[in-house]
């Protein structure tokens, strides 16, 4: 019986640890669970060119607007962000709010601890709201250099 027990008891535990496993924080470093990214990836059927509508100019200022929004954010919180060169996957829900970002610190990158940029784009990630929104949850990957450099245009 207590065999029966304990090895019930290492099944739920082995569940509990699969499970926890394979969820992803509201920052988390891509590469690191490609099962549970891909599950996420797959809710967010939509990019952010088509939530501005089609037009490539708005999704680059929508974008540019996040970036920025991390250089005052970094600034705010007195976080050093400077020379930090990563890869973004950033998950919006219909209503413009970050679910989760995904990030890569690039090979050319200042060196930061991992944990720190965990901390601090989970941090922003709860702080931000896209200037757009869309009828369904949407995505956008891309590279991102700070400080941001780029000033936008037709706005």
């Amino acid at each position: 019986m207590n065999k029966i027990i304990l090895a019930l008891a290492c099944c739920c535990l082995l569940s509990v640890a699969a499970s926890a496993q394979n969820t992803l924080g509201r920052a988390f470093v891509l590469g690191e669970n490609e099962q549970s990214y891909e599950q996420l990836a797959s809710k967010y059927p939509v990019g952010l060119l088509q939530v501005s509508g089609n037009d490539l100019q708005a999704a680059f200022n929508n974008w540019l607007d996040l970036l920025q929004a991390v250089d005052d954010y970094a600034g705010r919180i007195e976080y050093d962000i400077k020379g930090v060169k990563v890869y973004l996957h950033v998950f919006v829900a219909a209503d413009g709010t970050i679910d989760h970002i995904g990030f890569l610190p690039r090979p050319d990158s200042r060196n930061v601890p991992v944990a720190e940029l965990q901390a601090f784009f989970s941090g922003f990630a709860r702080a931000y709201r896209m200037p757009v929104a869309g009828n369904q949850p949407f995505s956008h990957y891309a590279g991102a250099t700070f400080p941001t450099l780029n000033e936008r245009t037709g706005r």
